[in-house]
């Protein structure tokens, strides 16, 4: 059985990751393993991040991923293949994964370590034609896309204001998109503003995107928004922050074990799918809940 002290914890930390230099990131990851024998490693690349981890998790180490929600994605990656158990520490600039397990703080994660808890982490299993990704929070297309790759262009801000920016930078050209959804065995084949599958409430820095996430434990939230003009947009924007958009007559909220989707329009936005805050790849793409265990340290306080 895997050791869930302090002494046993490997911080992989991505120095790209948020605000912070490298230099503050070691000195807050110094502080909390002072007196311990936790060791600190810096990745340089995606490739040397996935190697450094799996060489940690096959020795029965717990990799603290400390970066931002893609660079958690990599690292819970290795946790589904190698049977590890990662941690967080928020680094990043958007962090929902972390706020969706309650990780917000250094404290938070010292916690984890004082008064552990394995908690099964849900997430999705994103398809590709020939090749396949997970999700931790929500994969997207449409606006969701557009406004994920908008943020991360913008060099200053983090958490919400960045994505609610960015959105509102995608409002200036607003377009709706004509997709097929197959779910449930139904169909939907109609010009959307967004549509989104998501594992957990949060997206955006903290945006509740799926207030009803976690309502079945064993089916994914699938989210869409009819088509529609700038005024109705950023009036379900202005709605996203307190979860009530379920309630405009635009929103479709539901739940289903998979959903297809693909699109038929020519936009270089429309088929494009993002989670995570990361380009994922683009459609035709299959989404469901991932089965695998994917074991995270939290607080069991």
């Amino acid at each position: 059985m895997t050791n869930l002290t302090l002494d046993n914890a490997i911080f992989l930390v991505n120095p790209a990751s948020g605000k912070l230099s490298l230099n503050k990131k070691i000195n807050i990851i110094n502080e909390i393993i002072s007196g311990s024998s936790a060791n600190i490693l810096v990745t340089n690349s995606v490739d040397d991040a996935i190697s450094k981890c799996k060489s940690s998790m096959m020795n029965n180490r717990i990799v603290v991923a400390c970066g931002g929600d893609g660079f958690q994605n990599i690292i819970a990656h290795q946790a589904i293949i190698n049977k590890g158990i990662m941690a967080i520490l928020p680094f990043g600039r958007g962090n929902d994964f972390a706020n969706s397990l309650n990780i917000k703080s250094s404290r938070d994660l010292i916690n984890s370590f004082l008064y552990p808890k394995l908690f099964n982490a849900r997430y999705i299993d994103v398809k590709f034609d020939n090749y396949s990704r997970i999700s931790l929070t929500c994969t997207g297309v449409g606006l969701l896309s557009e406004a994920a790759f908008r943020a991360s262009k913008i060099p200053i801000l983090r958490g919400m204001p960045l994505y609610t920016i960015a959105t509102l930078i995608s409002f200036i050209n607003l377009k709706n998109h004509k997709y097929k959804i197959s779910y449930n065995n139904n169909v939907v084949n109609e010009e959307l503003l967004i549509l989104a599958s998501a594992a957990s409430q949060y997206t955006g820095g903290g945006m509740l995107i799926a207030p009803d996430a976690l309502k079945e434990k064993k089916k994914i939230n699938l989210l869409f928004a009819h088509k529609t003009n700038h005024f109705q947009a950023f009036n379900l924007l202005m709605k996203v922050f307190s979860g009530q958009h379920l309630h405009h007559q635009l929103v479709k909220s539901l739940h289903s074990k998979c959903v297809k989707i693909s699109t038929s329009s020519k936009n270089s936005w429309a088929g494009l799918v993002y989670g995570d805050g990361e380009f994922l790849g683009n459609l035709p793409v299959s989404t469901s809940l991932g089965t695998k265990k994917l074991l995270v340290l939290v607080p069991k306080i």
